[in-house]
């Protein structure tokens, strides 16, 4: 059975949560940082800051505009620059790819990969640190053969939907923002047909007599 791949995953994900342009101004990803040290009010485009696209790009976000962006960031290129920046670059790609890891990925695109990568640490007993290395891989691994996916997923969305509530309480600078944050954190419930139905039959792959790791995906 085929499972989504990182890229199926990343780009429902923008589909689903993103919208097209926004430009508000108490989003600081909505600023792009300008190599003479200011910054510049640009807005988002299906997600993607001025700074990673810049990035991406190899130019000064400042050289960006609001239309260059609404014009060149369609959801494949949103999805290729997830990949790249927010899967490959954190090296989420080193990591057996599973229901889990796809739902770490998503808690890096909004608060940071390394944000992701301490959450998914902290839930499979690996030193939390914000890097993936084959500490984590080999912790990931031996978490996943002695739990349940489904509840091993409970437990990510469970720490995920608290630190939203912890960073957004009533008053702060991030209490607009706590309805929607929620919104997407509790979609990765396994009781959500429309996320779990894809994973449901997902177990981890123990090919007899290999010793190479399986599952990933580059």
């Amino acid at each position: 059975m085929s499972f989504p791949t990182p890229h199926d995953c990343i780009r429902g994900a923008i589909d689903r949560w993103e919208g097209l342009w926004q430009a508000n101004t108490a989003d600081s990803g909505n600023y792009a940082h300008c190599h003479d040290g200011t910054t510049k009010l640009i807005g988002t485009m299906r997600g993607v800051t001025p700074d990673v696209y810049a990035e991406d790009k190899g130019i000064d976000p400042c050289t960006l505009t609001s239309a260059s962006m609404q014009n060149e960031i369609t959801l494949d290129v949103a999805a290729d620059i997830g990949v790249r920046f927010f899967y490959r670059a954190p090296r989420f790609n080193r990591l057996l790819w599973s229901p889990l890891v796809e739902m770490a990925v998503d808690i890096g695109w909004g608060s940071g990969p390394a944000r992701g990568i301490k959450m998914l640490q902290q839930v499979v007993g690996a030193v939390v640190d914000g890097g993936i290395g084959p500490q984590t891989a080999e912790a990931l691994e031996a978490y996943l053969e002695a739990h349940d996916i489904g509840a091993a997923c409970e437990t990510l969305t469970a720490a995920r939907v608290q630190f939203y509530l912890d960073i957004s309480q009533p008053g702060s600078k991030n209490a607009k923002f706590r309805a929607g944050w929620l919104k997407r954190a509790n979609w990765y419930h396994t009781s959500n047909g429309d996320w779990w139905d894809r994973w449901r039959a997902w177990t981890v792959p123990t090919p007899a007599g290999s010793s190479q790791p399986v599952g990933l995906i580059s």
